[in-house]
């Protein structure tokens, strides 16, 4: 929980710090990371998913589920890449964006755009957007310490 109170007073001040700290060789690797989850998500693949979660982060997804820790992540993951209804569709990330806050803290935030995916009733729900901030810190690798993934309404008919 420390790290979530963590990431939201950090939020409040990131528009001052230049994005231009962050190294060529950092970069790469947190979107290589980044790069993984969306890998893991097409090829439903929980312990690709959770690989760069540390091992107490805070999790959050869209529908307001939480947990904690790089274990209980992969668990639910696992759980959630065996819903057939979820898994519907294809996902497609739009945007990413890193934001320095210290030289071993970088805020990652990117937005996916899924089609296809379907309601437990079979029902299509739409084009949806989806918004991860992720905090990732680094002792000797980079890892996720928190994630947050945003409300996540359809475009065209304002459900979950």
């Amino acid at each position: 929980m420390k790290k979530i109170v963590i990431l939201l007073i950090v939020l409040g001040g990131f528009n001052t710090i230049n994005s231009q700290n962050i190294s060529q060789q950092d970069s790469l690797e947190i979107t290589k990371k980044i790069d993984d989850w969306n890998q893991a998500w097409k090829i439903k693949d929980a312990s690709l998913a959770a690989k760069w979660y540390s091992n107490d982060a805070d999790f959050t997804n869209a529908f307001g589920f939480s947990m904690v820790g790089k274990k209980n992540i992969e668990s639910y993951l696992s759980r959630v890449f065996k819903m057939n209804f979820v898994m519907a569709g294809k996902s497609e990330q739009t945007s990413m964006k890193l934001k320095f806050i210290t030289q071993n803290t970088i805020l990652v935030i990117s937005t996916i755009e899924r089609k296809g995916q379907k309601l437990s009733d079979g029902e299509e729900l739409g084009a949806r957007q989806t918004t991860h901030h992720r905090l990732f810190y680094k002792k000797d690798n980079w890892e996720i310490v928190g994630h947050l993934i945003s409300d996540a309404r359809s475009i065209e008919t304002n459900k979950h």
